[in-house]
């Protein structure tokens, strides 16, 4: 494996996947910030993601997709992996509590150990203190290092400036 990205590396990469996963556009998940091997991405509040009118809380699916993106794309910032797709196999959340109505959520993640073909991650959702968690969350990732994630943004960056 060549040598570990950059935080900025890692940002660059993460913020293309970001752009160009439909439902990541979809819900306006983007990237928060990327320090060693943990990243944070943030899905924005928003009046159309609000499960109950009453409360104006985030549906639990929405909160769903932006724990499996974030877990997910943590394999990009762990220095042991590298930048390569990486399907869920599995995914647990323990929804401890909602975010207030009106509020962004947060959700950081890291690889906490990588076999040959797995990824194990876990990571916590927040909206107003990583010490006041919404959702923890755990999960495996398949470790598909055929697709480099880097060369394939890029292909697909090139085939949409031809278009």
């Amino acid at each position: 494996m060549s040598a570990p990205l950059s935080d900025s590396e890692k940002a660059r990469i993460i913020e293309r996947m970001c752009s160009f996963i439909p439902h990541c556009r979809q819900l306006g998940i983007r990237l928060e910030q990327v320090v060693g091997e943990e990243l944070t991405l943030r899905l924005p509040y928003r009046p159309e993601l609000v499960g109950n009118p009453e409360t104006g809380v985030i549906h639990g699916g929405a909160l769903t997709v932006l724990l499996d993106q974030t877990l997910g794309t943590a394999g990009i910032c762990c220095d042991r992996v590298g930048t390569m797709i990486t399907p869920t196999l599995d995914l647990r959340i323990d929804h401890l509590g909602t975010a207030p109505a009106g509020l962004d959520i947060l959700a950081c993640a890291r690889v906490y150990k990588a076999t040959r073909r797995i990824l194990f991650v876990e990571g916590f959702a927040y909206s107003q203190s990583r010490e006041e968690p919404i959702a923890r969350a755990t999960g495996s990732w398949v470790q598909m290092r055929e697709l480099d994630l880097n060369r394939l943004l890029q292909t697909s960056q090139a085939g949409a400036q031809q278009q």
